[in-house]
């Protein structure tokens, strides 16, 4: 947890000791922050630093499966890294209530709300960053659910990332539970599947997908999948508005089939843009996800459906040379489709060249890192592109006259459509993309 929103009052005193249930002993340090469930708290625990959760006694009257819920979470263990998860229990005797310690979480994470905020405190990531960051989500919430747990409520507001790397934090997991039990949360207003809106329906694994696809679509587009049209249109954001925007009368955004919520000219033209950049199979699934996915929570897509098509698409990234603008490519059998013009600036699209690495599209721009190869402009020539071996072995290298070399550590190969590259571990073709119909 961050310091950065320490307050004043406390309900825990500096040095106040302390004992958790496992028999560790511990130490109240500063206040770090507090909200509607409780406080947090630096703490030393056996000599190292932790984060104390402390919960506000009312709070734990109400929530009356907390602690099972804590329990039954620290006996599992967390799922994968990505979680600030329960160490353990601690108590206060005396206190009527109780918390959990857990892992500080480092300042250089920022939370995910940044990437919706105004400017000038908006966090701006580019494509393939984002992309990355929906990928370790996928994975971490995949491990989740498969060790039969379901989060409840999947929001920007519990989820924080390293702009340096794009590694996520998962934090506030004491809203984990069993999937399938007694639910204790609703979850975060735009964020729920809209059977839970409607109050049809508590949280379980089948919502979690909903959620974390709109937290896709935030991530990607800055913009909430159901908002178009009806939402501009909307004077005053009541409760009744949003029950129908996002419970009874959802429709997403780029429904091929429907454009009654469709985009607004020149108010949505960035989110169309951004749309129309993506690879075929990445919108398909926000089709499914926001179209059947909205009425049928067993239609909606898996994680590992998710996780197929973030990573073809994670190194295919490449930007118009005009404006800037980033654009997607995919492969369509052995050919790489691309945009035919800027999508953002309407502009000619002067397009890489790529390699096919056994199935995996990689976009040679200028500072690209493969695992064992590096994209090199040319120092004088900026036409003429290099591959440099940055690794510790040759490579075989067939060109397409048909001749071979061999390509030594620390060498660069020319890049030339057609050449055939054998790496230590994979083989791929450099292949020159074609305009996407």
């Amino acid at each position: 947890m961050s310091g950065r929103h320490a307050i004043a009052s406390a309900t825990l005193s500096p040095g106040q000791p302390f004992v958790t249930v496992s028999g560790r002993r511990g130490t109240v340090g500063a206040l770090l922050g507090s909200g509607g469930q409780g406080e947090v708290y630096h703490v030393m625990v056996d000599g190292l630093p932790f984060a104390l959760k402390w919960y506000h006694r009312h709070y734990v009257e109400i929530d009356r499966e907390l602690r099972k819920r804590l329990d039954r979470a620290i006996n599992r263990g967390a799922p994968t890294s990505d979680f600030l998860w329960p160490f353990d229990l601690v108590e206060v005797p005396g206190s009527g209530s109780f918390g959990y310690f857990m892992a500080l979480r480092s300042d250089r994470f920022v939370g995910m709300q940044a990437l919706i905020a105004a400017p000038p405190r908006r966090l701006e990531l580019p494509l393939a960053r984002r992309i990355e960051v929906c990928l370790q989500l996928a994975n971490s919430f995949l491990e989740l659910h498969a060790s039969g747990f379901c989060y409840q409520d999947i929001n920007f507001g519990n989820i924080f990332l390293d702009p340096a790397d794009g590694r996520i934090l998962i934090c506030d997991n004491d809203n984990v539970n069993v999937d399938g039990a007694e639910a204790s949360i609703y979850g975060t207003r735009k964020f729920m599947a809209p059977e839970v809106v409607r109050r049809e329906a508590l949280p379980d694994s089948r919502t979690d997908l909903f959620s974390m696809a709109v937290l896709f679509f935030y991530t990607l587009f800055g913009w909430h999948p159901l908002d178009g049209k009806r939402e501009y249109a909307v004077q005053l954001m009541d409760a009744d508005a949003e029950m129908r925007l996002y419970g009874t009368e959802a429709r997403f955004l780029f429904d091929p089939a429907d454009d009654s919520n469709g985009p607004v000219p020149g108010y949505h033209d960035p989110i169309a843009a951004r749309w129309n950049s993506l690879p075929t199979r990445l919108r398909a699934l926000f089709e499914r996800a926001f179209g059947a996915g909205l009425h049928d929570p067993s239609a909606r897509v898996l994680e590992t459906e998710w996780r197929v098509a973030l990573r073809a698409a994670a190194e295919a990234v490449y930007a118009c040379e005009g404006c800037g603008f980033e654009h997607v490519a995919e492969l369509r059998g052995a050919s790489v489709l691309v945009a035919p013009v800027c999508v953002s600036c309407g502009g000619k699209m002067e397009a890489p060249r790529f390699l096919i690495l056994d199935r995996k599209l990689v976009a040679l721009t200028p500072g690209r890192r493969i695992a064992e190869a590096g994209v090199e402009r040319h120092p004088e020539r900026h036409d003429i592109m290099g591959l440099r071996n940055t690794g510790d072995a040759p490579w075989r290298a067939t060109l397409p006259e048909g001749s071979a070399q061999l390509v030594a550590p620390g060498q660069t190969l020319r890049i030339v459509t057609g050449t055939r590259i054998e790496f230590a571990q994979c083989t791929g073709v450099v292949a020159e993309a074609e305009a996407r119909r």
